[in-house]
């Protein structure tokens, strides 16, 4: 059984109860993998505002970024149907401030803005001085030197929404082939609710909750991964392709090793200690072939 979870002072979290927990899963903040210190893991918070009349919900989606040895991850998930847009930002910085690096940087907060998330965003950043915000990208930029804007937060449009939902199929249903994992690891229950009960009668992008039902979590998660995304590749190669490559490379390796046959080390992220194992022998045929005076009787020739 694994060890609970010892909560900092001065974040305003509490323990809750299991009966809590049975009783409504609103309002709570619930931790799969509290803040990895060591390393530079970062983190990104894919937040969706309601407006707190219970109509809807407001979800947190707290998301590890991805490395070259571990995809990226659900973390942390926050939901109300209570909380007030400017209220909401309060739990946005203390979860902020609970998930940050190993530099002292908060989460990157990645605020949908299209309606009331604007009103969550402006307390965050000019009430709470929170410093850390996904700044907006023109993802048709043909310079990459003018890509991002002066704007921050995240807008979903009917060019965006696309992108996410593509983004996100793809993350969960691409699976690594060393660790056996998607490229977004999800833990949430309602996350996966709100994912079978996400339908489309055509494209992708028109995927959409059934009447009656929330997709609240599904497009928090798909802001936290894309945001995510976008922090650990860049204008690079994706990071999740990079994997793949080490793997496919990681093979070769192995393969070479058990036909005991050098590898070639170029362009690949072996270090120079791990290749100073190898010694390269000289086949024994090549060594016959070879001129030797003291094997040789050089009145012969």
């Amino acid at each position: 059984m694994a060890e609970p979870l010892i909560l900092p002072t001065g974040y305003g979290f509490r323990r809750v109860t299991v009966e809590e927990i049975h009783a409504s899963i609103f309002d709570t903040l619930v931790i799969w993998e509290p803040p990895r210190r060591r390393g530079t893991h970062r983190y990104v918070m894919g937040v969706d505002v309601s407006d707190g009349l219970g109509m809807d919900r407001s979800v947190i989606e707290v998301v590890r970024c991805g490395t070259l040895d571990e995809p990226a991850e659900q973390v942390a998930e926050y939901i109300s149907d209570q909380m007030l847009p400017v209220g909401l930002a309060y739990v946005i910085q203390t979860i902020g401030q609970y998930y940050r690096d190993r530099d002292g940087v908060e989460a990157l907060a990645a605020i949908e803005c299209n309606n009331h998330g604007l009103a969550t965003q402006d307390t965050l950043q000019l009430h709470l001085g929170y410093g850390n915000f996904y700044v907006w990208e023109y993802y048709d930029s043909a310079d990459p030197g003018r890509r991002f804007s002066t704007k921050i937060g995240w807008l979903t449009t009917v060019r965006t929404r696309p992108l996410l939902l593509s983004k996100l199929h793809a993350a969960l249903t691409t699976i690594d082939p060393i660790t056996s994992a998607p490229d977004f690891v999800t833990h949430s229950p309602v996350l996966h609710a709100e994912l079978k009960d996400f339908q489309t009668e055509s494209t992708l992008a028109e995927a959409a909750a059934s009447r009656g039902a929330h997709d609240d979590c599904v497009m928090a998660a798909a802001i936290g991964y894309y945001c995510a995304y976008r922090e650990q590749s860049g204008e690079s190669e994706p990071l999740e392709e990079r994997r793949r490559l080490r793997s496919e490379q990681q093979a070769v390796m192995a393969a070479a090793n058990a036909q005991s046959v050098t590898p070639d080390w170029r362009n690949t992220p072996t270090t120079v200690d791990e290749a100073s194992h190898w010694v390269e022998e000289t086949p024994e045929h090549v060594d016959e072939q070879m001129y030797d005076p003291r094997r040789h009787d050089d009145s012969a020739w």
